[in-house]
């Protein structure tokens, strides 16, 4: 099974999975500010609290924190992730943030000096902020938000409380109204959290039951990043298609194996427009230690995984039946013994030459070619010796050829050749003439010797007709002048032929 890199193995987080996660991620910080503002608020009282007094709740509060970090550690050792195990660590938590809240208590009860309402002010200031910080960093779960604000501001409230005095009713009137706030916004915060996790679970099981449809698909399936083009998911069906093994099917762009580059690119922005691509016939070149070619309907479609915008592709392979055609076209166009143009093909290739020709102002040859000899080849010696001969004949006619002229095998013992742009009848005969003497080689087969001739007729365009039926049987007029000469000679074509 190809999974993707990044969520190897697939599982989905529970909602109390993901609380405690944020809860002990975000301890390091907690910690810090708590030694850090701690610290601060016993500098800061040193000229109204005595020294001792001072340090001996720090080193309380230091021996607390010292041993949340413990506690954190154990957690990050532990890869028991069950639903109990989970549980169990959030108490723990909570049991830690309760004894850091309490001594923050303390500290606002034995800190507060009697005689100084700045330094009193001050100390509600930083205990007031302190749980405000609290509140954001545990508003995933209310009862640590509870364990940590309640301790550490009520019995700062009741001591100012205790004062009697108007502003310190006052100070402890705002604290309240500031704890009940807190309490609102940590209840708020508690359900904008819990929300985001059901949907967040929701999207990974979604994205679970995607994989594991593609995993299963015979089809051939990648999801490939909109940002580095790279293949960040593919099935075993994809790995097989691009012949890797399914790690090496990641982290590749699916734009190396396209045979048009340009093609790939385009589809691509189609895709980032919104634009779904179905059925798409792409060649793919899959380059190892010899490159291979392999056609696909490819479909791409804009999907949200991994909460961004990817694209989602798959390929049915067509290689076989993409062969099959082009034999079958080969085959209605190509003769099945010398694997020379019928018929057909040759009829557009003059064509398309006759058009060409009329346009650049130049001339054409056509030479009708009909072996002697060969019938009683064939009723001697069988069919295997004949087809044999056919084949070896068109070899020979093929090699006597440039380029861009052409020859084809009509049926029988029959042949055509068009001979491109011709400068005037003896280069045409000339041709013609070497044809015949390559013909009339003998020719070897398992130790038996043959020979065969030809009657060659030749004839020119636009001389001796602007049509192409018309030069065809100008040149077979002249090929039969051949035959009724003797054979095994070349005739160009006269008009008294016909």
């Amino acid at each position: 099974m190809c999974q993707s890199r990044s969520d190897q193995p697939v599982f989905v987080e529970s909602v109390l999975e993901q609380k405690v996660k944020m809860l002990f991620s975000g301890s390091i910080f907690s910690i810090t500010i708590n030694a850090t503002v701690g610290l601060i608020l016993i500098i800061v009282q040193l000229p109204v609290i005595p020294v001792s007094t001072s340090l001996s709740w720090y080193a309380v509060l230091v021996t607390v924190l010292i041993s949340r970090c413990v506690l954190l550690v154990y957690w990050q050792r532990d890869e028991d992730k069950t639903e109990r195990s989970q549980a169990r660590w959030i108490q723990y938590f909570r049991f830690s943030i309760f004894v850091t809240g309490s001594i923050w208590g303390v500290g606002g009860v034995i800190l507060m000096p009697q005689d100084s309402m700045a330094y009193q002010t001050f100390l509600s200031f930083t205990i007031g902020g302190l749980s405000s910080g609290g509140m954001a960093t545990l508003s995933v779960d209310r009862r640590s938000v509870v364990a940590f604000v309640l301790p550490s501001m009520i019995p700062h409230i009741l001591i100012l409380i205790q004062q009697g005095e108007p502003i310190t009713y006052g100070m402890s009137a705002m604290l309240l109204l500031f704890l009940f706030f807190v309490f609102l916004m940590a209840r708020k915060s508690g359900e904008t959290f819990l929300e985001n996790a059901r949907l967040r679970i929701k999207a990974l099981e979604s994205e679970s039951r995607l994989r594991m449809m593609l995993d299963f698909s015979p089809t051939a399936a990648s999801i490939i990043d909109t940002d580095t083009q790279e293949v960040v998911f593919a099935n075993k069906s994809y790995a097989s298609l691009i012949e890797k093994k399914h790690q090496e099917a990641l982290g590749v762009t699916l734009r190396r194996y396209y045979a048009n580059k340009v093609e790939y690119d385009d589809t691509v922005k189609l895709i980032e427009f919104g634009q779904q691509v179905n059925n798409q016939l792409v060649e793919l070149h899959i380059a190892d230690s010899q490159q291979t070619t392999k056609w696909v309907l490819a479909s791409y479609l804009q999907i949200e995984y991994h909460s961004k915008q990817m694209i989602l592709a798959w390929f049915y392979d067509i290689t076989d039946r993409k062969v099959m055609e082009e034999h079958a076209q080969h085959l209605a166009h190509h003769d099945a013994l010398t694997g020379l143009p019928n018929r057909i093909l040759f009829r557009e290739r003059l064509h398309l030459a006759m058009t060409m020709a009329e346009r650049d102002k130049y001339a054409l040859a056509l030479m009708f070619i009909d072996l002697d000899e060969f019938k009683p080849i064939n009723d001697t010696y069988g069919h295997d010796v004949g087809d044999a001969v056919l084949v070896q004949c068109a070899e020979r006619i093929r090699a006597c050829l440039r380029k861009p002229d052409s020859v084809a095998r009509l049926g029988g013992d029959e042949f055509v050749v068009l001979l491109h742009k011709v400068t005037d009848e003896q280069a045409a005969l000339q041709v013609a003439e070497k044809v015949l003497e390559v013909l009339q080689s003998p020719m070897t087969f398992e130790g038996l010797s043959v020979s065969v001739g030809a009657s060659i007729g030749v004839a020119l365009y636009p001389l001796h007709s602007t049509e192409e039926d018309g030069l065809l049987n100008c040149a077979d007029f002249a090929m039969y002048e051949a035959k009724r000469h003797g054979r095994n000679r070349v005739k160009l074509f006269q008009n008294e032929y016909k």
